[in-house]
């Protein structure tokens, strides 16, 4: 049952990756991004439930909110990003609205937002209020640039903060 979920949601993060792919390749950038990969608890307890676990995550680049800056090589921006983090059937999503740093190949991120939470040994499942902070490095500069990104999320609790690691493709 658990894989099966995990694996319809996989299948998911695989169709918006396509569509984007298509619309990519016809359309130009959009600012969209997908991402899979792990996350790992930093609570010694969530660490009891698994090591690691199963993670992945869209952005969105709000163009109409840029910012400009005085340095010509660094460009700023605010996004959407949205993850998901789950091992068996405890699993959150935190959504944040994001402030992005981006010179040349990096980006370095934060952000803040609720996290809906559903976690077998929390009495308080629900919503809550996360933050995270993020470093993006792209290699390449084409169209459809693939990167690597390291994530921390906090979370309103601490059994759902950690590490996210993921690789994907920019849109």
């Amino acid at each position: 049952m658990r894989c099966s979920t995990i694996g319809k949601l996989a299948m998911i993060g695989v169709a918006g990756a396509c569509v984007g792919a298509a619309g990519a390749q016809t359309n130009g950038p959009s600012g969209f991004s997908a991402r899979i990969g792990g996350f790992f608890p930093t609570n010694s307890l969530a660490s009891d439930i698994g090591g690691t676990w199963f993670a992945f995550g869209v952005d969105y680049k709000l163009n109409a909110l840029s910012v400009s800056l005085p340095q010509t090589a660094t460009q700023s921006y605010f996004g959407l990003s949205a993850d998901y983090y789950a091992h068996g059937g405890d699993n959150t999503i935190p959504v944040a609205f994001t402030y992005n740093l981006r010179q040349n190949q990096m980006v370095f991120s934060a952000g803040i937002g609720p996290e809906f939470r559903n976690a077998s040994d929390l009495t308080d499942n629900g919503v809550g209020l996360s933050g995270q902070v993020g470093f993006t490095y792209e290699f390449g500069n084409t169209p459809t640039p693939f990167f690597v990104q390291a994530k921390y999320f906090l979370s309103s609790r601490s059994e759902l903060s950690g590490f996210g690691v993921y690789a994907g493709l920019r849109f």
